[in-house]
């Protein structure tokens, strides 16, 4: 192949999009798409300026795909429409979605794009106009987890995800214990908050360390056996670490110890607040959605203090 050929513009023209679902023998419709656009990555880029006159410091979030839309002339084959009808039953078939720039014959690859995890974001059907002969147009906007463009050579087998878990101590912070009561993250926290407060000067003691965070529990995501769960088997054990109860004959009813750990990140102390606020409920009046607010806290001793005492 020539240098010539293989700095040749691409066509915007001819090209092929696929709709794929889970264990489909066939792709989602079968009608061409005339129309697709919103193929980009979007990066959270936040400025932020250093006194003393220098220049902005620019630093990046993980980027995230943009919301890709396609069109085409509407026909008899109606699967888009069904589709969207079974992720608002239970939102739970995403699609994969191929998009493919061909030569301008229409014959050879040129590039191919790939987007996981696609969930319908809008359908909109043709706008109706009797005083035209226009093409009834219909509309699918997608929301995707990821995409790519693809190379020759598959994708490499991505890093097994590391989950954040919440696990029992016993009431001296030195064991972990009842570990059929741990709980892992379902959807890993965006990020941790953490509190340092020093004591009154006059109280002394310790001070305290606090941590805040959220958590998303969704019910098309929690499969067993190929069976979806109920979300409120996830939080209901994540609720156990906030119950109180006598940590010995006699003493007096406290939550248990906990211990959050993710990766190496670790936190001990007793959980504080859990607000969960419950959402999508399904006939059966079970939510499909929780998001949970969670708080903890431990007493802190200043590292001075520690020194200090220390032989």
């Amino acid at each position: 192949m020539s240098a010539d050929h293989v700095n040749e513009p691409f066509t915007a023209f001819s090209f092929r999009v696929e709709l794929w679902l889970p264990g489909a023998s066939s792709a989602l419709c079968d009608a061409a798409f005339s129309s697709c656009d919103g193929l980009e990555m979007r990066f959270d880029v936040h400025s932020v300026r250093e006194g003393g006159g220098g220049p902005p410091r620019l630093f990046t979030a993980p980027a995230a795909p943009g919301h890709v839309t396609l069109r085409r002339g509407m026909t008899s084959s109606f699967e888009l429409w069904e589709w969207c009808t079974a992720v608002a039953r239970d939102r739970g078939p995403r699609a994969d979605c191929l998009v493919v720039v061909l030569d301008p014959g229409g014959e050879s690859e040129r590039a191919r794009f790939r987007l996981r995890g696609c969930l319908p974001v809008r359908l909109r059907g043709p706008a109706l106009d009797a005083s035209t002969g226009a093409v009834a147009i219909e509309e699918l906007e997608l929301a995707c987890e990821s995409l790519s463009l693809e190379p020759d050579a598959p994708d490499p087998e991505p890093a097994p995800l590391v989950r954040a878990e919440f696990r029992e101590l016993d009431a001296r912070f030195e064991r972990e214990i009842n570990q059929d009561r741990w709980v892992s993250a379902q959807v890993n926290p965006q990020s941790i908050d953490l509190t340092y407060a020093n004591p009154e000067p006059r109280a002394g003691g310790p001070g305290s360390a606090t941590l805040a965070l959220e958590l998303w529990f969704d019910e098309s995501e929690v499969q067993a056996n190929g069976q979806p769960l109920d979300v409120g088997d996830l939080t209901g054990a994540l609720a156990y670490f906030i119950t109180p109860r006598a940590a010995g004959h006699g003493r007096e009813l406290q939550p248990p110890a906990v211990r959050l750990t993710w990766g190496t990140f670790v936190f001990d102390g007793h959980v504080d607040s859990l607000q969960q606020s419950l959402e999508f409920f399904g006939p059966d009046a079970r939510p499909g959605r929780v998001r949970v607010c969670l708080t903890m806290s431990r007493p802190w001793v200043r590292l001075a203090a520690s020194a200090a005492s220390s032989p």
